[in-house]
This record gives structure tokens, C-alpha cells and sequence, in this order.
């Protein structure tokens, strides 16, 4: 029987309680043998910076030990050049040519989808999980109806990675979810605290 493997990708600036709480759901509901969070170096869509990849490694690891289901895969932050969501599942295609892969995105990615990198290409490389996201309706007429083929009806994505950012800019971090190794690890290396270098590049 193949494996069954979810791909959440995201800038993960910082991940958090609810990032986690998404991949195990999706993983419990699609019987998701593994969920890899896979970080980007930089969002296509978004303009914004963010905090080097070693640090969204380190606590994403710091984030993951207590399922074994959820795995870090960093190939993007390290791959040289603009990197797109159809690199990263044409390459796990080649190396995993058995396995199902499950790609996992928000209402507005769905939205988005028409000016992802080659995606008429792309929605036939994988199945499509989609989760809501607050305030983002589905297109009454999406780009391919595959898109919405798998709901994922909860958790609510209500937290977001500016919220923590922005919690911990103002000493605020222990009253958000994420773990005590994360807040150490944030306390540690001064991150998102005003006037660091990735929140003021535009």
C-alpha cells in the first residue's frame, strides 16, 4: 500500500499552535501516514521578508517532536534561485514515485491558485486538501474543481504568524500558543522584536 504524505508548506514566521493543529487534523481525516511543513525561503505572493531560515527551522523542529506524523522537509529555504510549489512536488515525484501526495492549502490560496507557477500542471501532480480561512469564502467557481474535491472542516485558522510577531514585539509571546522551548528559543535570539532587520525590509 503507498504511502500517504500531506505537504503544508508556509513561511512559518514563527510556527505556531495552530499550524501543528492543521497538519495533525489533516492527517487524522485523510489517513495522512506523514505531513511534511515544508518553510519557504520567501512567499511569491507576499513582499515581506521573512526571519532567516535557520532560525524557522530550528523552531519548527523545537514545534514537531511530539508527533511523530509531522516531519521538516527545508528543501526550499536552501534551494538556489525563485523556488514554486510545482519544484518542490516535481522533485518529490521523482523521489517518492509510490507514495500519494496530499498538498494542503487555505481558502485563499484556492483563491489564488490561477497565478501559482504552472498550475494547470500542478493540480494534476497531487490531491488537494483545503482548509478555511477566516473571512474567505470558496470560489463559486474555482480554478479546477479538484481544488475543493477534499474539505478540511476545522481548526480554524483564526491565529496568524503577524499576531505572534506582533505578541512578541510586545513581550506578549507566553500569552499566544506556542511551546516553551519555542518562547526560550525566541527570548534567546531576539527575534521580531522591533527594528530586527526582516521586519522593516519592504
Amino acid at each position: 500500500m503507498s504511502r500517504r504524505i500531506g505537504i503544508l508548506g508556509g513561511s512559518f514566521d514563527p510556527v505556531h499552535a495552530a499550524h501543528l493543529a492543521l497538519a495533525k487534523a489533516a492527517a487524522d481525516a485523510f489517513a495522512l501516514d506523514e505531513v511534511r511543513l515544508m518553510p519557504c525561503a520567501q512567499q511569491a505572493l507576499k513582499r515581506r521578508r521573512p526571519a532567516p531560515a535557520e532560525d524557522r527551522c530550528a523552531l519548527l523542529r523545537l514545534a514537531l517532536a511530539d508527533d511523530p506524523r509531522l516531519t521538516l522537509d527545508c528543501r526550499e529555504l536552501w534551494r538556489a534561485g525563485a523556488t514554486y510549489t510545482i519544484d518542490t512536488v516535481l522533485e518529490l515525484r521523482r523521489e517518492l514515485p509510490e507514495a500519494a501526495l496530499w498538498f494542503i492549502l487555505g481558502m485563499d490560496s484556492v483563491v489564488d491558485f490561477p497565478r501559482w507557477r504552472r498550475a494547470r500542471e500542478l493540480v494534476g501532480l497531487c490531491a488537494f486538501i483545503a482548509f478555511d480561512r477566516p473571512g474567505v469564502e470558496p470560489p463559486a467557481e474555482p480554478f479546477d474543481p479538484r481544488l475543493l474535491a477534499h474539505r478540511l472542516r476545522g481548526p480554524r485558522m483564526d491565529l496568524s504568524s503577524t499576531d505572534i510577531r506582533a505578541a512578541v514585539a510586545n513581550g506578549a509571546a507566553m500569552r499566544y500558543p506556542i511551546n516553551e522551548f519555542e518562547a526560550r528559543y525566541l527570548r534567546a535570539k531576539a527575534l521580531y522584536h522591533e527594528g530586527t532587520p526582516h521586519e522593516a525590509d519592504h
